[in-house]
């Protein structure tokens, strides 16, 4: 695990707001390095750019700002999420940002110096998370292209969920650049789950928010 400021897990750290307003990439750079990615790794990346402001958004719409949780963003791309989560995030919020990626994940270093980003597998929690004090999650906010996981990824990814997210009430939210094509498979994953359409992003895309691990869809042991 690298590039973890354990320092700014909480929301009570200081200057994760400042960092915003110095963005390491223009905006044409950050669609060309999302691109360049996507033609390099095609499926095993969720889109060929960046999330809108109005996917991001709605992405974190499962959260209550209001009150006390843990968030966990799974793979933050170049920080779109990251971004909005960052502006609203308060001292009663622990959070973190996971990038498998290491390009992205610079990106991201250079974007947010002091936000709590780490370096890993974002569907092995229990080894990327070691170490932090964060065993269980209320909002697990997805740009993973989870449709396209090894099924022994997803399946280690949900079983970690259906433990330390779900057990409680947490959600999974999950944004798509394929309007509803996937809503059969997240209906045989999940047992409650709900579709948002945003057609201002490019291209067009939504968000998928999960409650609830159907058991008949967990790989046997």
């Amino acid at each position: 695990m690298t590039g973890l400021n354990t320092s700014s897990v909480g929301g009570e750290s200081t200057g994760l707001q400042g960092d915003i307003t110095a963005l390491g990439e223009k905006p044409s750079q950050e669609f060309a390095l999302f691109f360049k990615a996507w033609l390099r790794q095609g499926r095993k990346i969720s889109a060929a750019t960046p999330s809108s402001y109005f996917l991001s958004k709605e992405v974190c719409s499962v959260v209550d700002w209001d009150k006390p949780g843990t968030i966990i963003e799974l793979g933050a791309g170049t920080g779109p999420i990251t971004e909005y989560v960052l502006k609203n995030l308060r001292p009663h919020h622990k959070f973190v940002s996971i990038e498998r990626d290491k390009g992205f994940f610079d990106v991201l270093k250079r974007r947010f110096p002091n936000a709590p980003l780490i370096h890993g597998d974002a569907t092995d929690l229990d080894k990327t998370l070691a170490g932090l004090g964060i065993d269980k999650a209320d909002y697990v906010l997805s740009g993973l292209p989870t449709p396209s996981l090894p099924a022994e990824s997803f399946d280690r990814l949900k079983r970690w969920m259906d433990r330390n997210v779900f057990d409680h009430g947490g959600v999974f939210s999950q944004l798509t650049v394929v309007p509803l094509y996937f809503w059969p498979f997240y209906r045989r994953h999940f047992l409650d789950v709900k579709y948002k359409f945003i057609g201002l992003n490019l291209p067009p895309g939504g968000v998928y928010k999960c409650r609830g691990v159907r058991q008949d869809s967990l790989i046997a042991n």
